[in-house]
């Protein structure tokens, strides 16, 4: 899952002062290979509010997602058994994943206003599902209903992504903009899950010393949009009993337990003959799901299933802070609280220059 993973290009950097300013007499030599037109910036006086062109990031990421499952087909042997087992009948009350770990970016001014970065994320996590197995006859009305159950599987994952930031200053303030695409490799599935991040945000720099014009503060706010890419959904394989091991024993008791409330029913003299049809058809049905379900050794065999989930919320609040040591070194942290998302990032920052050849 999420997987995780999530990383900005510095925020705050370049807040170019877009009042008027005279041309320096004395050009200044722009001394790095990057950004592009950084010699530009330099005749036009905004050397000394440029980053340095190259960054590496080190940061702890911690990311809570509530989920909705909307597409659930279980194979065993090849036999398809999504008639019996499926969104509908799992009845997935709760679905949720959490995970937590660190996140490494490497990023470039490319242009002045434009940084573009590759991130790698190594993250442990969990996912918990809580699910109350629930079978209607065709009126709609329930049949059987297992316990409700819950469980939590762990997993390690992997992210790869790039992206890219694009940002606008004037006077102290700063607009951004950020794209970044991943993939996360888990044991879990089969296939890659892709995720997409795209945010906005806005804040101001406070400059926190008139000797040290590198030494200022950036908070900011905003709003992310973050999904997953890719609507076919992912395919993996796991043995039930290690996930619910108590769900067989569970569910035939059930079973039996209902047949025989309804047999009770039916052999009752009060009893109606319309009633007595209806539960004779409820037992039928009951049999049918329970021979197929114990013949296929669904709960004791490793199963291969297809699932296809959504992010419940998709777009927050973002809200975070570039606290600039110096030119090499800056803290950052990123926040995001609601009920249905928690994204928490805070991490380091070195900065440096690759300069030009024949530059000392």
């Amino acid at each position: 899952m999420k997987q995780i993973t999530l990383c900005l290009a510095a925020l705050l950097v370049v807040s170019f002062n877009l009042k008027a300013q005279e041309k320096l007499k004395d050009s200044i030599t722009y001394p790095y290979v990057l950004p592009i037109w950084g010699q530009k910036a330099a005749d036009k006086g905004f050397a000394d509010q440029l980053q340095l062109p190259f960054g590496i990031n080190a940061n702890y990421v911690n990311v809570y997602m509530d989920l909705e499952i909307t597409e659930f087909d279980l194979r065993i042997g090849g036999k398809d058994f999504s008639d019996v087992l499926n969104v509908e009948t799992l009845n997935f009350t709760q679905v949720s994943a959490t995970s937590n770990g660190i996140n490494l970016r490497a990023d470039a001014w490319i242009l002045p206003f434009m940084n573009v970065y590759g991130l790698f994320s190594a993250v442990r996590g969990g996912t918990q599902v809580t699910l109350q197995p629930t079978w209607k006859d065709a009126t709609g009305e329930v049949i059987l209903q297992l316990p409700q159950f819950s469980s939590n599987v762990e997993f390690n994952a992997n992210t790869y992504g790039l992206g890219t930031t694009l940002i606008f200053g004037w006077n102290g303030y700063f607009l951004s903009t950020d794209f970044n695409y991943s993939r996360t490799d888990t044991d879990l599935l089969k296939d890659q899950v892709g995720y997409a991040t795209l945010s906005a945000r806005g804040g101001y720099r406070f400059g926190l010393s008139k000797k040290r014009k590198d030494f200022f503060l950036a908070p900011y706010a905003g709003v992310m949009y973050r999904n997953f890419i890719g609507a076919k959904g992912s395919e993996g394989n796991i043995g039930l009993d290690e996930v619910f091991p108590d769900l067989n024993d569970t569910f035939n008791q059930r079973v039996d337990d209902k047949v025989a409330s309804n047999e009770a029913i039916i052999k009752a003299p009060e009893t109606g003959t319309a009633e007595k049809i209806k539960l004779q058809a409820q037992n039928q049905a009951l049999h049918t799901i329970k021979d197929k379900v114990n013949e296929s050794g669904l709960f004791t065999t490793e199963v291969d299933y297809r699932i296809k989930k959504e992010l419940i919320q998709t777009v927050t609040f973002q809200m975070g802070f570039n606290l600039q040591i110096n030119k090499h070194w800056m803290f950052r942290g990123e926040y995001s609280l609601s009920d249905a998302q928690r994204f928490i990032m805070t991490g380091l920052q070195y900065r440096f220059g690759v300069k030009k050849k024949g530059m000392k």
